[in-house]
Order: structure tokens, then C-alpha cells, then sequence
């Protein structure tokens, strides 16, 4: 059997310029849905610490994600999936360059597409559909019997999730992991970049850079990308001396 080739892109800080599960987060603040005040008193000062370039990225999401899971307990399945749709249609397009185009290069080229991310399914799995992606994984929100968000979820934005999803697209699809390509940006998507042959590092994180410099492996066959206003800057870290530092 031959097997085909696949390209595995995270969302959020990948293809998204910004989070899905932010986005939702700020509609139903906006609309009365959720009270402002989460916002401004719970997630305020560690995005301004973000902002600011105090804090990180990683610690601003996962803060937000935690808040916004706790928020919406209650909430019904129509109502978030309603907003979803806004959102989804407000912010379809908001997204880099080089992953648009890595994306529809692989659809091109007749590859395997899947969408891994940590963002809820409700949003992800809208977004994968627009995009044209073969499957879509992430985050699944749980609701019970009458529709009702419960509270709990099942996680996708870590790499241990991210590694099983792989395994599981594998098992499934029999697909070429040498030859396939991943996209990511955060420290969370080290595991699919370790799967495949040509991991791509798009405006990566510290974490995530520090970890490709430090591994033999990942720093000979990663490549990073950097998109600022209408440039993109590729480069190989094994082809040049990197000096980089935290803020």
C-alpha cells in the first residue's frame, strides 16, 4: 500500500493570526452573554502582561482558556454554537500568509490535511471545513443531556494530545510521517514536529525555538518561519548561528 503524505497545522498563532476560543470569548462578553468583568478583572492583567511584553503568550492562553471553560458552564449547545458561526465568519480570513498558502499548496498536491488544535471543536471544526482540511481534532467540549455545557473538556492543546492524534491519523489514514510536514508555534506542538520529516515553526514562541535549537534532530530539519507586515522570512536553524533571547 502506498501511503500518502500529510500536513498537520495547528491553529491558533499558526494559520489564525490571533485564538478562536479568544475571539468567542470576547463575542459573548461583547452581546451580555458573559459578564464583561471576567474579562477585565480575570484575564486583563495577564494580557497585559502579554501585551506588554511582560509575560508570555502561552501563560496569557492558557489562563484565558481556563476562564472561558469555567464561564460558560450552563450555557446551551445552540447558543455557542450561534456565536461560533459569527466568529468563524467574522474571522475566516484573519489569518498569515504562509500557512494560507502552505495550505492550499498541500491541497494542490493532493495531501492529507488536518487541523490539531487546542481551540473548542464548535469553532475548529468550522474553520477546517472552510479551509478544505481532510479531518480536524481539538479541543471537545462536553455537554449533557439536555445541551447544556457541563464544565468539562477533553483536552488537544498539549503535546502529549497532540502525539496520540497523530497516532490515531496514522493508524487511520497510513500516512507518510517522514515525508509529511507539520506547522506550529508553541511549545505544544513539539511532539507532531518530532512525527513527521519537515516541521515548519511559524513565528515561534521562545520555548518553542529554545527546544528546536537544543535538539540535534529538530534543529537539523526545522525550518522557521517569519511573517512581519507583507515579508516572509525563511530560514534553516542548522544553516546559521542563532542568537535569540526572552524578553
Amino acid at each position: 500500500m502506498n501511503k500518502k503524505r500529510a500536513a498537520f497545522f495547528d491553529i491558533d498563532g499558526t494559520l489564525f493570526r490571533n485564538s478562536l476560543l479568544i475571539e468567542h470569548f470576547l463575542k459573548l462578553c461583547e452581546d451580555g452573554i458573559l459578564s464583561k468583568d471576567i474579562w477585565t478583572n480575570e484575564i486583563g492583567p495577564i494580557y497585559y502582561k502579554y501585551q506588554n511584553r511582560l509575560g508570555a503568550y502561552e501563560d496569557y492562553l492558557d489562563k484565558a482558556a481556563l476562564v472561558y471553560q469555567k464561564s460558560m458552564i450552563g450555557l446551551d449547545r445552540k447558543l455557542i454554537d450561534d456565536y461560533s458561526n459569527l466568529v468563524i465568519e467574522e474571522n475566516k480570513n484573519k489569518v498569515y500568509m504562509i500557512t494560507r498558502k502552505a495550505v492550499e499548496m498541500h491541497i494542490e498536491n493532493g495531501d492529507l490535511i488536518f487541523f490539531i488544535s487546542g481551540s473548542p471543536n464548535f469553532l475548529v471544526d468550522n474553520f477546517a471545513k472552510f479551509y478544505g482540511a481532510t479531518e480536524s481534532i481539538s479541543t471537545d467540549y462536553v455537554f449533557d443531556e439536555n445541551d447544556k455545557f457541563t464544565g468539562k473538556v477533553i483536552p488537544m492543546w498539549d503535546g502529549k494530545s497532540k502525539l496520540t492524534a497523530i497516532r490515531e491519523l496514522d493508524e487511520k489514514y497510513k500516512i507518510d510521517l517522514d515525508n509529511s510536514f507539520a506547522y506550529g508555534d508553541t511549545n505544544g506542538d513539539i511532539t507532531m514536529f518530532e512525527m513527521v520529516g519537515n516541521p515548519h515553526a511559524i513565528n515561534p514562541s521562545f520555548e518553542l525555538i529554545e527546544k528546536l535549537f537544543s535538539d540535534p534532530e529538530l534543529r537539523q530539519k526545522a525550518t522557521i518561519n517569519i511573517e512581519r507586515k507583507d515579508v516572509n522570512y525563511n530560514f534553516k536553524l542548522s544553516d546559521m548561528q542563532v542568537d535569540f533571547k526572552k524578553f
